[in-house]
């Protein structure tokens, strides 16, 4: 493959005995980061941290976790879509864990790239690869939900694996909607499409209101943690409700919905029709 994907991120270690280079799938190996320090050095940072989440490369073989993770194949989705040249555009990663996406953009000439990150492991994992990468990007520690103190706007927004842990999804939505000049990227866990999907709902002009069936633009709510054992997750909504919250806030032109798992929705909106994603190399 010719994108920095395999550059930046083939994933593999966290014990000496695994931390070792993954076999290539093309004719491209991944370049060794600039700023790597030595192979011990790396495999006791990637134990000092009880978890991580996303697949970063990080030198001499080593890597951050042993197997291919979900962003990945979020990833080989979407590089399609975004340009190969991204100079001059700028990027938001909104929880943006330990930089997968960020570095990606990065990888691709972005301009200013920022990612926010509320936990302090992911943050510090984030701070440690963007060291070894030498990468020009800034982490900042907020909440999704404090995307409104931000002071700047950003060509493109990434807003993967967020949603359903926001307690107030369309509210981060539209702060992201007024930040965000051009695109976003939304992946999120979704209620599965099922024609007995039903709520029941007064709708109606007025003077006219009746009960009516509707069987889109739903979103349950999790009050504990029934999905997964985790108590960070809030909502989760089906494919039209999300389109129409991010409708309410600004995004006009969508790609097709791809399903990239079980109850994972993929989509790519934009403000315009001329934009800097493709949304037709989503199918």
């Amino acid at each position: 493959m010719t994108n920095m994907l395999q550059t930046i991120f083939r994933r593999g270690s966290r014990a000496e005995a695994n931390a070792r280079p993954a076999p290539p799938t093309s004719v491209d190996t991944p370049a060794e980061p600039p700023n790597a320090p030595g192979r011990d050095e790396l495999i006791a940072a990637v134990r000092s941290f009880p978890y991580w989440y996303q697949r970063i490369y990080l030198g001499h073989g080593v890597y951050t976790l042993d197997q291919p993770a979900h962003h990945e194949g979020i990833w080989k989705l979407i590089e399609r879509a975004i340009p190969a040249d991204l100079r001059g555009a700028s990027v938001l990663d909104v929880g943006t864990n330990a930089g997968y996406f960020a570095l990606q953009m990065k990888a691709r000439g972005a301009g200013r790239v920022v990612g926010l990150e509320s936990i302090d492991d992911y943050l510090r994992q984030a701070e440690f690869c963007r060291k070894v990468w030498n990468a020009d990007i800034q982490y900042i520690p907020i909440d999704a939900h404090d995307v409104g103190s931000l002071r700047e706007e950003f060509d493109l927004v990434v807003f993967t694996g967020i949603l359903y842990h926001l307690k107030n999804p369309l509210q981060v939505l539209e702060d992201v909607g007024r930040r965000c000049r051009d695109a976003i990227v939304v992946e999120t866990e979704v209620l599965t499409e099922h024609p007995e999907n039903r709520v029941h709902v007064r709708q109606g002009p007025t003077g006219q209101l009746r009960v009516t069936a509707c069987s889109r633009g739903i979103m349950k709510f999790i009050e504990r943690d029934e999905l997964n054992g985790d108590g960070s997750n809030w909502w989760v909504p089906d494919t039209e409700c999300v389109m129409g919250m991010l409708r309410t806030a600004g995004f006009t032109c969508f790609s097709t919905p791809r399903y990239p798992a079980d109850n994972r929705l993929l989509i790519l909106a934009t403000k315009a029709s001329r934009s800097l994603l493709s949304l037709d190399a989503i199918r």
